[in-house]
């Protein structure tokens, strides 16, 4: 990206698209961002304030925010509001979509991720441009056992969860577009993206963030009970495996990556995996967690364990709690990233191991506010 495009971004108060947003605006680009409505805050303010608290952004005369809705054909908007964005956009970022889980949500998943992206292509095609960015997951591979390649979308895989379906639905139309000549799109696959790799802060508390916050709140259960605060013994098995791993990036490398990517002219039309060269072992991430909420006796089983010993109360009600996580702490695909590690060779943008120091920093950022917020 040259300095000065006009770009419209949807998606601009969620997690990646408020930190991309804010990444836009210091960099010199006007942002046209596209949000719905709220009955109780006008949408620019509603924006203006995530951005702030986001990335500290202060000045706002590059921004425009129109309400709209991706799942509506035309993206909701006004006849008057699409002839002005159509006319002044130079390119599209794609970062809405539903990201919740749960199969009773299934059709309106699909309508958010597929029909919006859907949307979001037919408008991309009446630019002058026809330029998408557009923000996918990893876990479009699905259950898979082998290496998911950038180069690949579907190749029969199943899917853990309609989210994982949807998303992989919404690149194979885009992929069509392309390879009819309709857009130029560019595709970024995130794997678990976490807080900022320096400071630990995140903005939004999805997938790990989950887990941590029902652990925590087990936890202030029992030393409500307790005479004396300390280390809490907690027989709790959990459903995984210990040397199966997770996939955490960073919200600034996913950030600093697309940005990056995005600027090369040889960038177009290409996949690119944002995901950590060394996935995590379960068996490394959960005790350091562990170790920071100060509580001893959780570990990780398989489902023998469960079939010699029926699970107690406590572990019935944690797994109907954590029934999405569990997918994951039993296997995730592994990702080749080689044509994103190419395109950031020489730029100094590198994915950070996760090492324990790395742990206390991220998670222990999101403990001290869960203890924060408790007092």
């Amino acid at each position: 990206m040259s300095v000065g495009k006009h770009i419209l971004i949807t998606g601009a108060t969620g997690f990646l698209g408020s930190h991309l947003t804010g990444r836009l605006l210091q960099d010199g680009h006007r942002v046209t961002a596209l949000a719905r409505g709220s009955k109780n805050t006008p949408t620019r303010d509603r924006v203006k304030t995530v951005l702030r608290d986001v990335s500290g952004v202060s000045q706002f005369q590059n921004l425009e925010v129109f309400e709209g809705d991706i799942s509506l054909p035309g993206l909701g908007l006004s006849h008057s509001a699409k002839k002005q964005i159509l006319t002044t956009t130079d390119e599209v970022w794609h970062c809405a979509a539903s990201l919740s889980f749960q199969e009773e949500d299934r059709d309106e998943i699909f309508r958010m991720n597929v029909e919006g992206t859907r949307h979001v292509v037919e408008f991309v095609k009446q630019t002058s441009s026809r330029r998408l960015q557009h923000v996918s997951t990893a876990y479009i591979a699905g259950n898979r056992d082998d290496l998911a390649l950038e180069t690949e979308i579907h190749v029969g895989q199943t899917f853990k969860n309609a989210y994982e379906e949807s998303k992989c639905r919404a690149e194979l139309l885009v992929a069509e577009e392309q390879r009819k000549g309709t857009i130029t799109a560019s595709v970024y696959r995130p794997s678990i993206v976490i807080g900022h790799s320096k400071s630990g802060r995140v903005t939004h508390f999805h997938g790990v963030y989950a887990f941590i916050r029902a652990l925590w709140s087990a936890l202030e259960r029992l030393r409500r009970r307790m005479p004396e605060a300390g280390v809490v013994k907690l027989p709790l098995r959990v459903l995984g495996t210990e040397t199966q791993t997770l996939n955490f990036v960073p919200i600034d490398y996913v950030v600093d990556s697309m940005f990056e990517i995005s600027r090369r002219p040889n960038s177009a039309g290409g996949t690119y995996h944002l995901v950590n060269p060394a996935p995590t072992e379960n068996r490394m991430w959960l005790p350091n967690i562990c170790r920071l909420l100060h509580v001893e006796g959780i570990q990780l089983v398989g489902e023998h364990s469960f079939l010699k010993t029926p699970m107690t109360k406590l572990e019935l009600l944690f797994q109907k709690q954590m029934a999405f996580y569990y997918q994951y702490l039993q296997g995730e695909p592994r990702f080749d990233c080689r044509r994103a590690l190419d395109a950031l060779r020489n730029t100094g943008i590198e994915c950070p191991p996760v090492t324990a120091e790395f742990i206390d920093r991220v998670a222990g950022w999101y403990v001290d506010l869960l203890n924060a917020r408790a007092i």
